[in-house]
Protein backbone atom coordinates (compact mmCIF):
# COMPACT_ATOMS: atom_id res chain seq x y z
CA UNK A 1 0.00 0.00 0.00
CA UNK A 2 1.78 3.38 -0.75
CA UNK A 3 2.36 5.78 1.23
CA UNK A 4 1.61 9.79 0.82
CA UNK A 5 4.60 12.09 1.02
CA UNK A 6 4.97 15.54 2.37
CA UNK A 7 7.15 18.15 2.81
CA UNK A 8 6.45 18.33 6.92
CA UNK A 9 4.33 16.98 9.53
CA UNK A 10 3.46 18.49 12.64
CA UNK A 11 2.45 16.65 15.42
CA UNK A 12 -0.23 18.32 17.87
CA UNK A 13 -2.58 21.79 17.32
CA UNK A 14 -2.16 23.46 20.55
CA UNK A 15 -0.45 27.29 20.51
CA UNK A 16 2.84 25.42 19.53
CA UNK A 17 1.28 23.58 16.53
CA UNK A 18 0.24 26.39 15.55
CA UNK A 19 3.04 28.18 15.73
CA UNK A 20 5.11 26.03 13.55
CA UNK A 21 2.45 25.69 10.55
CA UNK A 22 2.24 29.45 9.85
CA UNK A 23 6.24 29.72 10.32
CA UNK A 24 6.32 26.91 7.68
CA UNK A 25 3.83 28.61 5.32
CA UNK A 26 5.23 32.06 6.13
CA UNK A 27 9.25 30.42 4.73
CA UNK A 28 6.93 29.12 1.45
CA UNK A 29 6.99 25.48 3.05
CA UNK A 30 3.58 23.73 1.27
CA UNK A 31 2.61 20.34 1.17
CA UNK A 32 2.25 20.15 5.09
CA UNK A 33 0.65 17.69 7.02
CA UNK A 34 -1.15 18.68 10.06
CA UNK A 35 -2.09 15.70 13.23
CA UNK A 36 -4.26 16.33 15.81
CA UNK A 37 -6.96 14.42 17.65
CA UNK A 38 -9.13 17.29 18.02
CA UNK A 39 -8.37 20.61 16.26
CA UNK A 40 -9.58 22.69 19.24
CA UNK A 41 -6.84 24.80 20.30
CA UNK A 42 -4.90 22.25 22.27
CA UNK A 43 -5.32 22.06 26.16
CA UNK A 44 -5.44 25.88 26.34
CA UNK A 45 -9.20 25.77 24.94
CA UNK A 46 -9.73 22.24 26.53
CA UNK A 47 -8.68 22.97 29.56
CA UNK A 48 -7.84 26.39 30.60
CA UNK A 49 -10.42 28.85 29.06
CA UNK A 50 -11.70 30.52 32.28
CA UNK A 51 -8.03 31.35 33.41
CA UNK A 52 -7.01 34.55 33.10
CA UNK A 53 -3.73 35.42 30.75
CA UNK A 54 -0.71 35.74 31.98
CA UNK A 55 0.04 37.89 28.60
CA UNK A 56 -0.70 41.20 27.74
CA UNK A 57 -3.32 41.66 25.10
CA UNK A 58 -0.84 44.36 23.09
CA UNK A 59 1.75 41.18 22.96
CA UNK A 60 -0.79 38.51 21.30
CA UNK A 61 -1.75 41.27 18.41
CA UNK A 62 2.00 42.15 17.62
CA UNK A 63 2.55 38.31 17.41
CA UNK A 64 0.00 37.24 15.17
CA UNK A 65 0.58 40.59 13.26
CA UNK A 66 4.57 38.90 12.63
CA UNK A 67 3.34 36.14 10.33
CA UNK A 68 1.90 37.13 6.76
CA UNK A 69 -0.21 33.86 6.95
CA UNK A 70 -2.13 35.01 10.09
CA UNK A 71 -2.54 38.69 8.68
CA UNK A 72 -3.81 37.08 5.56
CA UNK A 73 -6.41 34.81 7.34
CA UNK A 74 -7.35 37.89 9.71
CA UNK A 75 -7.78 39.95 7.00
CA UNK A 76 -9.76 37.96 5.34
CA UNK A 77 -12.12 36.71 8.03
CA UNK A 78 -15.69 38.51 8.22
CA UNK A 79 -16.02 40.23 11.61
CA UNK A 80 -16.66 40.54 13.95
CA UNK A 81 -14.38 37.55 15.13
CA UNK A 82 -11.90 36.27 17.97
CA UNK A 83 -9.24 39.66 16.90
CA UNK A 84 -12.14 42.43 16.74
CA UNK A 85 -13.17 41.27 20.42
CA UNK A 86 -9.24 40.92 21.24
CA UNK A 87 -8.11 44.18 19.83
CA UNK A 88 -11.53 45.98 22.10
CA UNK A 89 -9.56 45.69 25.09
CA UNK A 90 -6.42 47.59 26.21
CA UNK A 91 -3.44 46.50 24.91
CA UNK A 92 -1.32 47.01 28.59
CA UNK A 93 -4.42 44.97 30.17
CA UNK A 94 -4.28 41.14 30.39
CA UNK A 95 -7.73 39.07 29.22
CA UNK A 96 -9.59 35.67 29.39
CA UNK A 97 -7.68 32.75 27.78
CA UNK A 98 -11.05 31.98 25.86
CA UNK A 99 -10.60 35.07 23.94
CA UNK A 100 -6.66 33.73 22.76
CA UNK A 101 -7.79 30.03 22.43
CA UNK A 102 -10.69 32.01 19.86
CA UNK A 103 -8.07 33.83 18.19
CA UNK A 104 -6.27 30.10 17.68
CA UNK A 105 -9.42 28.61 16.69
CA UNK A 106 -9.93 31.65 14.12
CA UNK A 107 -6.47 31.46 12.40
CA UNK A 108 -6.30 27.69 12.44
CA UNK A 109 -9.45 27.13 10.77
CA UNK A 110 -8.36 29.75 8.31
CA UNK A 111 -5.11 27.86 7.65
CA UNK A 112 -7.35 24.44 6.93
CA UNK A 113 -8.70 26.74 4.18
CA UNK A 114 -5.23 27.24 2.76
CA UNK A 115 -4.23 24.53 -0.22
CA UNK A 116 -0.76 23.85 1.25
CA UNK A 117 -1.70 22.00 4.81
CA UNK A 118 -3.56 18.76 5.12
CA UNK A 119 -5.66 18.07 8.38
CA UNK A 120 -5.35 14.88 9.86
CA UNK A 121 -7.38 13.80 13.13
CA UNK A 122 -5.91 10.81 14.81
CA UNK A 123 -3.15 9.62 17.16
CA UNK A 124 0.45 9.08 15.96
CA UNK A 125 1.20 5.73 17.18
CA UNK A 126 4.59 5.54 15.14
CA UNK A 127 7.91 7.38 13.94
CA UNK A 128 10.94 6.19 12.22
CA UNK A 129 14.17 7.47 10.83
CA UNK A 130 15.41 5.64 7.69
CA UNK A 131 18.15 7.77 6.23
CA UNK A 132 16.97 11.30 5.86
CA UNK A 133 13.12 9.59 5.73
CA UNK A 134 10.63 9.63 8.59
CA UNK A 135 7.76 7.87 8.28
CA UNK A 136 4.33 8.01 10.34
CA UNK A 137 1.84 5.45 11.62
CA UNK A 138 -1.45 6.66 12.78
CA UNK A 139 -4.06 4.84 14.65
CA UNK A 140 -6.84 5.32 11.99
CA UNK A 141 -4.62 5.58 8.72
CA UNK A 142 -4.40 2.73 6.54
CA UNK A 143 -0.71 3.34 4.93
CA UNK A 144 2.14 5.44 6.79
CA UNK A 145 3.06 9.48 5.69
CA UNK A 146 6.37 10.08 5.06
CA UNK A 147 8.47 13.66 5.12
CA UNK A 148 11.98 14.41 5.39
CA UNK A 149 10.38 16.71 8.43
CA UNK A 150 8.77 15.99 11.73
CA UNK A 151 8.01 18.02 14.47
CA UNK A 152 6.65 17.17 17.62
CA UNK A 153 4.27 19.63 19.46
CA UNK A 154 2.33 17.01 22.12
CA UNK A 155 2.30 19.23 24.38
CA UNK A 156 2.25 18.53 28.39
CA UNK A 157 0.62 17.12 31.44
CA UNK A 158 1.10 18.27 35.45
CA UNK A 159 4.06 16.30 37.77
CA UNK A 160 2.07 14.50 39.98
CA UNK A 161 4.84 12.67 42.02
CA UNK A 162 4.02 10.38 45.61
CA UNK A 163 5.78 11.65 48.10
CA UNK A 164 2.74 12.28 50.52
CA UNK A 165 2.18 8.83 50.67
CA UNK A 166 4.59 8.59 53.89
CA UNK A 167 2.97 11.53 55.57
CA UNK A 168 -0.92 10.35 54.87
CA UNK A 169 -1.21 7.74 52.80
CA UNK A 170 -5.20 8.62 52.69
CA UNK A 171 -5.33 11.69 50.70
CA UNK A 172 -7.63 12.00 47.79
CA UNK A 173 -5.31 13.38 44.82
CA UNK A 174 -6.25 15.80 42.93
CA UNK A 175 -5.28 17.12 39.27
CA UNK A 176 -4.24 20.18 38.52
CA UNK A 177 -5.27 21.10 35.42
CA UNK A 178 -8.85 20.39 37.01
CA UNK A 179 -8.65 22.16 39.85
CA UNK A 180 -7.95 25.01 37.63
CA UNK A 181 -11.28 25.05 36.36
CA UNK A 182 -13.26 27.18 38.60
CA UNK A 183 -16.36 26.41 37.36
CA UNK A 184 -16.37 22.37 38.02
CA UNK A 185 -13.97 22.90 41.03
CA UNK A 186 -16.61 22.56 43.64
CA UNK A 187 -17.74 18.68 42.53
CA UNK A 188 -14.82 17.49 43.64
CA UNK A 189 -15.65 18.30 47.00
CA UNK A 190 -18.63 17.43 49.60
CA UNK A 191 -21.12 19.54 50.62
CA UNK A 192 -21.85 18.04 53.82
CA UNK A 193 -18.20 18.65 55.79
CA UNK A 194 -15.46 20.56 55.59
CA UNK A 195 -12.31 20.06 53.15
CA UNK A 196 -8.87 20.55 53.92
CA UNK A 197 -6.83 21.21 50.64
CA UNK A 198 -2.99 21.00 50.96
CA UNK A 199 -1.41 23.08 47.71
CA UNK A 200 2.42 22.11 47.43
CA UNK A 201 3.57 24.95 45.07
CA UNK A 202 3.02 28.99 44.32
CA UNK A 203 4.12 29.05 41.43
CA UNK A 204 1.50 30.90 38.84
CA UNK A 205 -0.44 27.58 38.99
CA UNK A 206 -0.59 27.08 42.44
CA UNK A 207 -1.61 30.43 43.47
CA UNK A 208 -4.60 30.17 40.42
CA UNK A 209 -5.59 26.80 42.09
CA UNK A 210 -5.74 28.99 45.59
CA UNK A 211 -7.65 31.64 44.28
CA UNK A 212 -10.27 29.08 43.34
CA UNK A 213 -10.63 27.43 46.44
CA UNK A 214 -10.64 30.57 47.85
CA UNK A 215 -13.28 32.18 46.31
CA UNK A 216 -15.50 28.80 46.26
CA UNK A 217 -15.02 29.08 49.98
CA UNK A 218 -15.92 32.84 49.94
CA UNK A 219 -19.04 32.04 47.70
CA UNK A 220 -20.26 29.08 50.14
CA UNK A 221 -20.16 26.74 47.37
CA UNK A 222 -18.40 24.17 49.79
CA UNK A 223 -16.60 24.49 53.10
CA UNK A 224 -12.87 24.75 52.58
CA UNK A 225 -9.77 25.36 54.19
CA UNK A 226 -6.33 25.76 52.43
CA UNK A 227 -3.07 24.75 53.31
CA UNK A 228 -0.23 26.07 50.38
CA UNK A 229 3.03 24.56 51.29
CA UNK A 230 5.98 26.43 49.28
CA UNK A 231 10.01 26.71 49.58
CA UNK A 232 10.38 30.41 48.35
CA UNK A 233 8.01 33.92 48.54
CA UNK A 234 5.30 33.84 45.58
CA UNK A 235 7.36 36.09 42.50
CA UNK A 236 5.62 38.70 40.88
CA UNK A 237 6.60 40.01 37.22
CA UNK A 238 8.67 43.36 37.36
CA UNK A 239 8.00 45.34 34.09
CA UNK A 240 10.90 47.81 33.25
CA UNK A 241 10.79 50.97 31.84
CA UNK A 242 12.50 49.90 28.86
CA UNK A 243 10.11 47.34 28.15
CA UNK A 244 12.09 44.42 29.87
CA UNK A 245 10.35 42.32 32.24
CA UNK A 246 12.36 40.45 35.08
CA UNK A 247 10.75 37.17 35.86
CA UNK A 248 8.52 37.41 32.38
CA UNK A 249 7.74 33.28 32.58
CA UNK A 250 7.97 32.34 36.30
CA UNK A 251 6.34 35.63 37.82
CA UNK A 252 2.34 36.19 38.59
CA UNK A 253 0.68 38.95 35.95
CA UNK A 254 -2.45 40.41 35.69
CA UNK A 255 -5.84 39.25 37.72
CA UNK A 256 -3.99 36.37 39.53
CA UNK A 257 -1.27 38.90 40.82
CA UNK A 258 -3.56 41.67 41.84
CA UNK A 259 -5.19 38.70 44.24
CA UNK A 260 -2.57 37.32 45.24
CA UNK A 261 -0.80 40.68 46.52
CA UNK A 262 -4.14 41.30 48.46
CA UNK A 263 -4.92 37.83 50.32
CA UNK A 264 -1.61 37.02 50.03
CA UNK A 265 1.18 38.89 50.63
CA UNK A 266 -1.76 41.02 52.94
CA UNK A 267 -3.76 38.74 53.91
CA UNK A 268 -6.83 40.08 56.40
CA UNK A 269 -8.10 37.94 59.61
CA UNK A 270 -10.52 36.29 57.89
CA UNK A 271 -8.24 35.21 54.81
CA UNK A 272 -5.89 33.71 57.33
CA UNK A 273 -8.88 31.68 58.85
CA UNK A 274 -9.46 30.43 55.21
CA UNK A 275 -5.78 29.82 53.60
CA UNK A 276 -2.50 29.53 55.65
CA UNK A 277 0.70 30.01 53.64
CA UNK A 278 3.41 27.05 55.44
CA UNK A 279 6.90 27.61 54.36
CA UNK A 280 9.09 24.32 53.73
CA UNK A 281 12.41 25.54 52.80
CA UNK A 282 14.29 24.63 55.65
CA UNK A 283 12.60 21.45 57.33
CA UNK A 284 10.04 20.36 54.13
CA UNK A 285 9.93 16.58 55.89
CA UNK A 286 8.90 17.39 59.31
CA UNK A 287 6.52 20.10 58.05
CA UNK A 288 4.72 17.70 55.93
CA UNK A 289 4.96 15.00 58.68
CA UNK A 290 3.14 17.56 61.06
CA UNK A 291 0.50 18.78 58.87
CA UNK A 292 -0.59 16.90 55.46
CA UNK A 293 -2.22 14.66 58.50
CA UNK A 294 -4.42 17.32 58.15
CA UNK A 295 -5.66 17.29 55.20
CA UNK A 296 -8.30 15.57 53.19
CA UNK A 297 -7.26 16.57 49.78
CA UNK A 298 -4.23 17.63 47.95
CA UNK A 299 -3.30 19.42 44.96
CA UNK A 300 0.58 18.58 42.92
CA UNK A 301 1.45 22.56 41.78
CA UNK A 302 4.84 21.64 41.08
CA UNK A 303 5.72 21.82 37.53
CA UNK A 304 4.70 19.86 34.23
CA UNK A 305 6.25 17.29 32.07
CA UNK A 306 6.05 16.54 28.36
CA UNK A 307 3.76 14.44 26.87
CA UNK A 308 4.67 11.30 26.08
CA UNK A 309 6.00 10.88 22.66
CA UNK A 310 4.85 8.26 20.11
CA UNK A 311 7.13 5.53 19.09
CA UNK A 312 10.26 6.39 17.67
CA UNK A 313 12.84 4.14 15.86
CA UNK A 314 15.79 5.63 14.52
CA UNK A 315 17.85 3.93 11.92
CA UNK A 316 16.38 0.42 13.54
CA UNK A 317 17.30 1.44 17.08
CA UNK A 318 14.26 1.82 19.39
CA UNK A 319 14.71 4.94 21.02
CA UNK A 320 13.48 6.11 24.26
CA UNK A 321 11.93 9.26 25.45
CA UNK A 322 14.18 10.09 27.75
CA UNK A 323 17.04 9.41 25.61
CA UNK A 324 16.31 12.85 23.45
CA UNK A 325 17.69 15.78 24.69
CA UNK A 326 15.64 19.06 23.23
CA UNK A 327 18.21 21.72 21.87
CA UNK A 328 16.24 24.90 23.55
CA UNK A 329 18.11 26.90 20.96
CA UNK A 330 17.56 25.40 17.48
CA UNK A 331 14.10 23.52 18.34
CA UNK A 332 16.61 20.06 17.39
CA UNK A 333 16.34 17.41 19.46
CA UNK A 334 19.73 14.86 19.67
CA UNK A 335 20.84 11.45 21.28
CA UNK A 336 24.04 9.47 22.28
CA UNK A 337 25.68 12.27 23.48
CA UNK A 338 26.07 15.26 20.79
CA UNK A 339 24.67 13.41 17.52
CA UNK A 340 21.41 15.76 15.94
CA UNK A 341 18.41 13.39 14.98
CA UNK A 342 18.02 14.49 11.11
CA UNK A 343 14.36 16.29 10.26
CA UNK A 344 13.48 15.92 14.17
CA UNK A 345 12.17 19.74 15.77
CA UNK A 346 9.94 20.21 18.83
CA UNK A 347 8.11 23.44 19.97
CA UNK A 348 5.55 24.17 22.34
CA UNK A 349 4.81 24.12 26.10
CA UNK A 350 6.93 21.18 26.25
CA UNK A 351 10.04 22.37 24.01
CA UNK A 352 10.08 26.01 24.71
CA UNK A 353 13.27 27.96 23.95
CA UNK A 354 15.35 28.96 27.23
CA UNK A 355 16.43 33.15 27.47
CA UNK A 356 17.74 35.10 30.41
CA UNK A 357 15.55 38.44 31.92
CA UNK A 358 17.37 41.26 32.40
CA UNK A 359 18.29 40.51 35.59
CA UNK A 360 19.96 37.02 34.13
CA UNK A 361 17.09 34.80 35.56
CA UNK A 362 17.41 31.72 33.24
CA UNK A 363 13.64 30.62 32.18
CA UNK A 364 11.84 28.85 29.79
CA UNK A 365 9.73 31.43 27.16
CA UNK A 366 6.43 29.86 27.39
CA UNK A 367 3.13 30.79 25.62
CA UNK A 368 1.58 31.14 22.30
CA UNK A 369 4.00 34.80 21.67
CA UNK A 370 6.76 33.23 22.78
CA UNK A 371 6.02 30.20 20.89
CA UNK A 372 5.63 31.92 17.61
CA UNK A 373 9.05 34.08 18.13
CA UNK A 374 10.71 30.62 18.42
CA UNK A 375 9.48 29.62 15.57
CA UNK A 376 9.89 32.59 13.20
CA UNK A 377 13.43 32.43 14.50
CA UNK A 378 14.43 28.85 13.31
CA UNK A 379 11.95 28.97 10.33
CA UNK A 380 14.54 29.03 8.01
CA UNK A 381 16.89 26.33 9.44
CA UNK A 382 13.47 24.59 9.47
CA UNK A 383 13.40 24.55 5.26
CA UNK A 384 16.55 23.56 4.54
Amino acid sequence: MLSRSYKAIVIGAGPGGLAVVKSLLDVGLSKVCWIDKSFKGGRLNELYREISSNTKVGIYLDAVDSSATCRRIIDTTPGPNAMTELKKIDRDETCQLSLAGDMIEMIEEGISKDGGVEKIRGDVEEIRLKGSTWSVGLNNHPSPLTTPRIFLCTGSQPITPSFHLPYNSNLKILDLDRCMVKSTLPALFPKDKKSVVGVIGNSHSGVLVCRNLFEIHQEKQRDLKILNFARSKIRYAIYQDDGGIVYDNTGLKGDTAQWSKEHMDNPSEQDQEVIEQIDISSNEKEVYQDRLKECTHLIYAIGYQPNPYPKMVIDGKKINQDGLVFDQDTSEFRIDGNRKVKGLYGLGIAHPEKSQDPEGHVENNVGLAKFFKFAEKNQELWKE
